[in-house]
């Protein structure tokens, strides 16, 4: 196991890593405009838990998922200089790129696509810029680091790893000989792509598999990295390829709708839901020997878990969940066919476990769900999206 201080020296030598050109039309094809990127970079950024808030990155993205303190992934921003060419995929960037004075926390990978102009602020609210002053929203490259491992409710066996990426993306686990190998390469330029592992990992509740997580985003100014996985389908260690009808598909609007604020899925999100297809939560990453995440407060926040759909009728379903402290209970559904959604009533009672009933659905129709709850102190919580389909 690495050291923190080692993570961050491994971190620095291998991140000469990514930023390419970018954010493609829905046919594939074109470019957009844009500058460059951030500052001079320090090969030894400082460690966390004792991380210095002028050089701390929080969760950028704002991925909507509860945060543990020794969960998640850890690493660093890179940029291309002005007079360096706009390379196209991640080797390219790896051995040219700069390290920018920022470590990096996320809680988990799910960014749908979005536009994304906001760029990084720093813990102590200072904007990472390039070296004209611009804000970083465009040609920006991570490197993440984290632990792959099973949350409790789910079964010990072999999954099926899967990205969805605008633009390069590649997700790495070592290969059994001292170094590392892709296993999901959804490296170049494109819109929104589905690339999928075509060899299963093996994970049980004793097991974590170390990870590196490689980004590139180009031109302004959409992005999207959502990390997927799913039971293998035959169960077993199966070296055939197993793919998914939409592993090889993009479009910036196949997945995900970023017209909508917030950014709302698309049916073909729906169906890799209904296949068994699940968003990595938080509880699947874990921090590199020893991290921690300076991000998260140490109170205990709000988290939601066990998510479940059951007694699946022609007009109802029940939604479980629990959380981790009292909350009130909310259900949140989205008829896929007609893209009508709609919120449950409020149940205010303050519960650690959840039950409520959809009522008034359509027979035959695929379905979006989540569950909600909030804190008397006002901590929001939301599930990831579950689908599942009313019989005839």
């Amino acid at each position: 196991m690495w050291t923190l201080r080692g993570l961050t020296v491994f971190l620095w030598l291998m991140l000469s890593p990514f930023l390419i050109s970018g954010c493609l039309t829905e046919s594939g094809s074109g470019t957009e405009s844009g500058s460059t990127v951030v500052s001079n970079p320090d090969p030894t950024p400082p460690s966390s838990p004792q991380a210095d808030p002028e050089r701390t990155v929080c969760d950028p993205f704002k991925t909507n998922s509860p945060q543990a303190r020794d969960r998640g992934l850890v690493g660093n921003l890179f940029y291309l200089s002005d007079d360096q060419p706009r390379y196209g995929n991640i080797a390219d960037f790896m051995d040219n790129a700069h390290v920018a004075e920022a470590n990096i926390y996320l809680d988990r990978l799910f960014i749908p696509t979005r536009p994304f102009d906001r760029g990084f602020f720093t813990q102590s609210g200072t904007l990472v810029t390039n070296s004209d002053g611009n804000t970083l929203y465009e040609y920006f490259g991570m490197h993440m680091e984290s632990q792959l491992q099973l949350a409790a409710n789910e079964p010990a066996g072999y999954y099926q790893l899967a990205t969805l990426a605008d633009d390069g993306a590649l997700l790495k686990v070592p290969d059994g000989n001292g170094g590392w190998k892709i296993i999901v390469n959804n490296d170049g330029t494109h819109a929104t792509r589905m690339a999928c592992a075509t060899e299963p990992i093996y994970l049980d509740h004793n097991t974590k598999i170390p990870m590196i997580m490689q980004y590139y985003q180009g031109p302004r100014y959409h992005i999207s990295l959502v990390s997927m996985w799913r039971p293998w389908p035959d169960g077993v260690s199966n070296t055939n390829a197993v793919n998914d009808q939409y592993c090889g598909q993009s479009g910036n609007s196949l997945f995900f709708d970023s017209t909508k604020d917030p950014v709302e899925s698309q049916p073909a999100f729906s169906e890799l839901l209904s296949r068994d297809w699940k968003v990595l939560e938080n509880a699947n990453y874990s921090f590199p020997d020893q991290a921690v995440n300076p991000c998260v407060p140490t109170e205990q926040p709000l988290a939601i878990s066990n998510f479940t759909v059951s007694n699946i009728a022609r007009d109802r379903a029940t939604l479980n969940w629990t959380t981790n402290i009292p909350a009130t209970s909310q259900g949140w559904y989205k008829n896929i066919t007609t893209s009508v959604s709609a919120t449950t009533a409020l149940d205010s009672t303050l519960v650690q476990t959840h039950t409520l009933t959809i009522t008034g659905l359509a027979a035959n129709t695929l379905y979006n769900v989540k569950s909600l709850s909030t804190t008397p102190g006002g901590q929001n919580a939301v599930s990831d999206e579950r689908a599942f389909k009313t019989p005839r």
